[in-house]
């Protein structure tokens, strides 16, 4: 049996089954290893990853993996193909949605065209303005003698959320 700490519980594998156990034995998430489809991974700091496990039901995410023990995770899987780390979210070809947080436009537009090309279309989008920091807009004050309120308010970057889904026509060549 395979069993790892993540984020949510602990990631374990027995012979039949694929499951998140949450503290005090509460099962978080259960998946039969025949409903299994596909595997991703995504960095996730410098000693994790965080796993998505896409099965005929859906999709589940183990956060915080722990990058030593993916290997053995893997080896389970042997016939199960698995998108390799550091591939962008959009070469997953076993995602079929995708959920991603900008703050830099430039950054959204590189996404929006390269996931084009890999059968990606933007299906929604959601901004958020970013918020006054009072504490280091009064901080700036004081030392400035309040010259920088002349200068505006200290703000956070404003953030842009897209929603990616596949399009019909990779949807019609791929399932």
């Amino acid at each position: 049996m395979f069993h790892v700490t993540t984020k949510v519980g602990q990631l374990q594998v027995d012979d039949t089954t694929v499951q998140i156990v949450a503290p005090f034995k509460k099962v978080v998430w259960s998946v039969p290893h025949a409903n299994i489809t596909g595997i991703s991974q995504q960095v996730s700091g410098n000693i994790a990853v965080d796993l998505t496990i896409y099965t005929t039901q859906g999709t589940y995410t183990a956060p915080y993996v722990p990058k030593r023990k993916i290997s053995d995770f893997f080896a389970l899987f042997p016939d199960i193909i698995v998108q390799p780390l550091g591939s962008p979210w959009y070469d997953d070809s076993n995602r079929l949605t995708y959920v991603a947080t900008y703050t830099n436009e430039q950054e959204m537009q590189r996404d929006v065209e390269a996931a084009a090309h890999q059968g990606w279309m933007p299906q929604n989008t959601a901004g958020t303005s970013g918020h006054i920091n009072v504490g280091r807009t009064a901080t700036a004050a004081v030392l400035t003698g309040g010259f920088s309120l002349l200068l505006g308010a200290s703000r956070s970057k404003d953030k842009i959320t897209m929603t990616f889904v596949r399009t019909p026509e990779w949807m019609a060549q791929h399932r």
